[in-house]
């Protein structure tokens, strides 16, 4: 199983680091409303929402009221969201998913 590290800036995959937006591409395109609309559930029900950027919050809502957040910016935006709220709960939401192409461990690094 690969391990996905999620830190502030970054991810890393097996050891490789990459981008919220490099990652937010390499989820498949039918995968992706689908854990747009989940990892919204999870920032909404977050107990440590409020460690959330206000600006970020703000970029989520944005791309939230235009049915965006499925895009690769959308995805981008909540993937660093979550990585500050709850990144256990979004790891569980990937992995009941079943997104075997990228063989998800999502880890909180705090």
């Amino acid at each position: 199983m690969t391990n996905i590290l999620i830190e502030l800036c970054k991810i890393r995959i097996s050891g490789v680091e990459m981008g919220y937006r490099e990652f937010a591409k390499s989820i498949p395109a039918t995968m992706r409303e689908l854990l747009a609309e989940r990892l919204m559930d999870v920032m909404l029900e977050a107990k440590d929402g409020s460690r959330v950027p206000s600006s970020l919050a703000k970029t989520i809502l944005f791309y939230w009221q235009r049915e965006q957040l499925s895009s690769e910016a959308g995805l981008t935006n909540l993937l660093e969201a979550v990585s500050y709220a709850d990144p256990d709960r979004a790891f569980t939401v990937m992995e009941s998913l079943g997104i075997e192409e990228l063989r998800l461990a999502f880890r909180s690094t705090s």
